[in-house]
């Protein structure tokens, strides 16, 4: 064997391993929220009215979305960029700075967790993103978001080894994400460079964290979300039945990534241009900025359902057509909520979208397609139970949000006030049943290792394109 042989073999080695360590990273972010939401869970089910008024529950709903949106939703697009990064064999993989990124990951989100926990600082419930002024959860908040930025330039640099023209539609989609994250690094620069440039503006943020949260990630998180939900779409092609998109539907569909990062590009621009503390208000321009997102996903969507049932096949897992039916629900929502004075549609319209569609989707291709090991899962019935479980119960939260909305439930940033039983029952029940998908995502993932495969790498699972 060569050097060259044998440096690359000891590269997929690692990147496996690292592979798993994002995927046990991924798992224990989403036990932590839904750990995090059980205190409003309680609260709500005992008939406390004033649930989002508490500082201690607001403060543990403020770590649920950050470990499900935030930390979650970014591991498992670590994952997928992982196997990318095994699918083409690349031989330059940085390993060093990529276990550098997921160490600073996790002491990011360990440092959060803590700040959680030790209930230090005050929660400011922000429209977009959320936090905890303090600084332990700011810190960590900061070290996470190094760490995926420290990933993702260790994947570009891996994967631009590769011939663009000849790169499997797999890792070209994943690399269109990361040019993404690219894109919402740059947009967090400009954004704190025009804060900054305007100090008189900035101090008057300043004593107003709300505010100042706001404009801070306002920008930047529309990008990360464009980025996640075309993660999204590269997880809805791997769950399509054998063989794929091929021919001109694969061509088809390279054009519509590519759309997703014009239009990233374009979103970018405009950031720059906009004042970040005016941008919250610009209800025009955030419509169109969401538009934009949506047109390509839905274009994607309809190659991937045209292929999907104009074939014998079907897809074994119920992941692929549970994330479109809830992506399809989140866009419903928005459509009737954009007709009325209140925001309160936001909420629902997030819920089937994020954690819905996009972590239906991620955990649906986690259990059935891309383990780079030997040894399956210890249940692929309860893989299936799973997808059903989680994403029924997603799909009844999200509904019983949208009736509280229609029934006048005031929204507070990525939740909403309850002002009847029945809206109320739907979220209990709902989020308990998601809450059992998690278990047995949990459940089966971890049982996975338990098995203690060997790495082999040249053994590495092959997925259709």
């Amino acid at each position: 064997m060569s050097r060259a042989d044998q440096a690359r073999g000891d590269r997929s080695l690692e990147t496996r391993r690292l592979f798993r360590a994002w995927l046990i990273f991924a798992t224990i972010n989403l036990g932590l929220a839904a750990f995090f939401v059980i205190p409003a869970a309680l609260g709500s089910a005992l008939g406390v009215r004033e649930v989002l008024e508490s500082t201690i529950i607001v403060r543990f709903l403020i770590s649920h979305i950050f470990f499900s949106m935030v930390a979650a939703c970014s591991a498992f697009q670590a994952i997928f960029w992982m196997l990318a990064v095994l699918w083409v064999e690349a031989s330059r993989f940085p390993v060093l700075p990529a276990w550098i990124g997921f160490g600073l990951a996790v002491a990011g989100s360990g440092l959060s967790a803590i700040s959680t926990l030790s209930g230090w600082g005050d929660p400011v419930l922000a429209e977009f993103v959320p936090v905890v002024v303090e600084p332990a959860f700011l810190s960590g908040f900061g070290l996470f978001a190094l760490g995926v930025a420290v990933t993702t330039g260790s994947f570009i640099y891996a994967i631009t080894s590769v011939d663009i023209g000849r790169m499997p539609l797999i890792p070209f989609g994943m690399l269109c994400t990361a040019l993404i994250m690219v894109a919402a690094g740059l947009s967090g620069v400009a954004t704190m460079a025009r804060l900054f440039g305007d100090w008189f503006a900035f101090q008057l943020a300043w004593r107003t964290p709300y505010i100042l949260t706001q404009a801070i990630f306002w920008g930047p998180g529309h990008l990360i979300t464009f980025s996640l939900v075309g993660t999204m779409v590269v997880s809805w092609i791997l769950l399509m039945p054998v063989p794929g998109l091929q021919g001109l539907e694969e061509q088809m569909a390279r054009i519509g990534f590519v759309v997703f990062v014009f239009f990233a590009a374009v979103v970018l621009v405009v950031l720059f241009a906009v004042d970040p503390l005016a941008l919250p208000k610009m209800t025009g321009l955030n419509v169109a900025i969401r538009g934009s997102l949506t047109l390509p996903v839905l274009f994607l969507g309809s190659l991937v359902l045209r292929h999907v049932f104009s074939r014998d096949s079907r897809p074994r897992s119920p992941a692929l057509l549970l994330s479109i039916l809830l992506f399809t629900l989140g866009l419903l929502i928005a459509l009737v909520g954009i007709g009325h004075n209140s925001l309160a549609w936001v909420p629902p319209h997030y819920e089937a979208m994020i954690p819905g569609a996009v972590l239906v989707a991620f955990m649906g291709v986690t259990a059935e397609l891309i383990l780079p090991w030997d040894r399956s899962l210890i249940s692929e019935p309860l893989a299936r139970i799973q997808a059903y479980l989680y994403g029924g119960g997603i799909f009844t939260v999200a509904l019983g949000m949208f009736w509280a909305a229609l029934l006048g439930g005031e929204r507070r940033g990525y939740f909403i006030t309850i002002p009847a039983k029945g809206p109320a029952v739907m979220l209990i029940v709902g989020g308990i049943t998601a809450g059992l998908g998690i278990l047995a995502f949990m459940a089966n993932t971890f049982g996975a290792f338990a098995e203690r495969p060997t790495f082999t790498p040249t053994s590495v699972r092959r997925v259709p394109q």
